[in-house]
């Protein structure tokens, strides 16, 4: 009889996590409006990364690490999807995504006698929250002996755990995430991590620069381009090898450049195609910076980091101080 009663409890809170979560239908609907804080502003932390830096110079990570480790924000956001955008998650995993979370969602067996933690994350990847899914990854790596072998591979669920755990800390391990991020998260006993990317704008950007980079073949406004990533990403790689790359990408100036080379270095070609391309370019950044300032609502933040590649920074920055937010870089901190 307890069983029954348990597994009853057990289906109805699961429900609730996996289809009712209030603060997420709340998000989804406000992610494109602008308002106002009526409150006290969260201040925003800006942390611009590199996606990939090889172990052998994971010294990059440690002078940005200390900083924000002082800092102390009491909230981090990532540059992951939010669970409830069906567009964006219709980009990354294709058309028929909710019917295969659907199926995973039936293969998972009722909670028996596994950890909290595994528990955890099958719970935020069947409800498509992929950011505290990897930071779950991310605790379960850093806290299992290496060689200590899952609680079992039998059942669908398992063995699809198993494989996915293994795939996740290979893709990630010498990213931002468990060099950065994921550390900072538990250092600062932060237990949940605010998804904010956008990706819905993704499919439009790369047609709009599939035209252009075609029209503008070949002309002397590509050979200009071309010489600047050039410079650029060599400049990018000196640093890496100094130890200091990701202090130096933060830099006003190298974030400026950025910007530059991201959406105005071609701005005198009158191009439509790049015009349109910038536009959607922006009109993304713009879109995270509103799901920033929902994150700190939601949150209640008083110091939220924010984590996205060097690129966004430029613009998120510019959004979030239109609309009266305190924007602090890694340069202006101790």
């Amino acid at each position: 009889m307890k069983s029954k009663v348990f597994n009853l409890v057990f289906k109805g809170l699961l429900y609730l996590i996996l289809f009712g979560t209030p603060f997420w239908t709340f998000l989804s609907c406000s992610t494109s409006q602008k308002g106002t804080f009526k409150d006290k502003k969260t201040e925003v932390l800006l942390v611009g990364v590199i996606h990939y830096i090889p172990d052998s110079l994971s010294c990059n990570w440690q002078s940005v690490y200390d900083k924000i480790l002082r800092y102390k924000p009491d909230q981090i956001s990532v540059e992951y999807i939010i669970p409830s955008d069906s567009a964006s998650l219709t980009f990354s995993l294709g058309e028929n995504y909710r019917s295969t979370w659907d199926s995973l969602t039936l293969a998972w067996q009722e909670k028996k006698n596994e950890s909290q933690r595994i528990e955890l994350w099958k719970s935020y990847h069947l409800n498509l929250d992929f950011a505290n899914r990897d930071y779950q990854t991310y605790l379960l790596y850093k806290n299992m002996p290496p060689n200590l072998p899952f609680i079992d591979t039998i059942g669908e669920f398992k063995k699809f755990f198993n494989d996915r755990h293994k795939r996740l800390i290979a893709a990630r391990k010498e990213s931002e995430f468990f060099n950065l991020v994921f550390p900072l998260a538990d250092a600062l006993d932060i237990p949940y991590l605010y998804p904010t990317d956008e990706r819905a704008y993704n499919l439009a950007q790369s047609e709009a620069y599939v035209q252009w980079d075609a029209e503008l073949k070949n002309t002397a406004y590509m050979e200009k381009l071309n010489s600047f990533w050039k410079e650029f990403n060599e400049t990018e790689a000196a640093q890496i090898l100094t130890c200091n790359a990701i202090e130096f990408v933060n830099s006003r100036d190298w974030l400026e450049k950025s910007d530059y080379g991201q959406a105005q270095i071609l701005h005198d070609t009158n191009n439509k195609y790049y015009k349109e391309y910038v536009n959607v370019w922006y009109k993304r950044n713009e879109s995270i910076a509103n799901r920033i300032i929902e994150a700190s609502r939601a949150s209640k933040a008083r110091k939220m980091a924010v984590f996205y590649g060097y690129m966004h920074i430029a613009p998120v920055k510019k959004y979030l101080e239109r609309q009266g937010f305190t924007v602090k870089l890694i340069g202006d901190l101790k």
